[in-house]
């Protein structure tokens, strides 16, 4: 939940949804964490309505960096941070699910 979040969480939190608001309109599209993720590793160039530029991408990774993890959007705890490398390895089983990637 956000009052659970550091304030370096909350400000990778903040990006990330005001990414999903230019994108979308909508402050957490299903699947925001998974595309900007594939964005980062530079195998996604554009999100809805929104082109991912390197300025997107730097402030993604330093905010990312500046917090050792990711933010994930689940039902029961709704924004919530994750550890870089738990991440990575939810991101890898989430590629095997999805060898399509996220639609980018």
């Amino acid at each position: 939940m956000l009052r659970d979040l550091t304030p370096a969480q909350r400000e990778l939190e903040q990006y990330m949804s005001d990414l999903s608001e230019e994108a979308y309109y909508a402050g957490w599209m299903k699947g925001l964490e998974y595309a900007l993720w594939e964005a980062l590793l530079d195998t996604r160039n554009d999100y809805g309505h929104l082109v991912l530029t390197e300025d997107h991408k730097a402030t993604l990774r330093r905010l990312s960096e500046a917090c050792g993890g990711w933010i994930v959007f689940d039902d029961e705890t709704e924004e919530t941070w994750v550890a870089t490398a738990d991440w990575e390895r939810r991101f890898s089983a989430w590629q095997s699910e999805h060898p399509e990637g996220s639609g980018g």
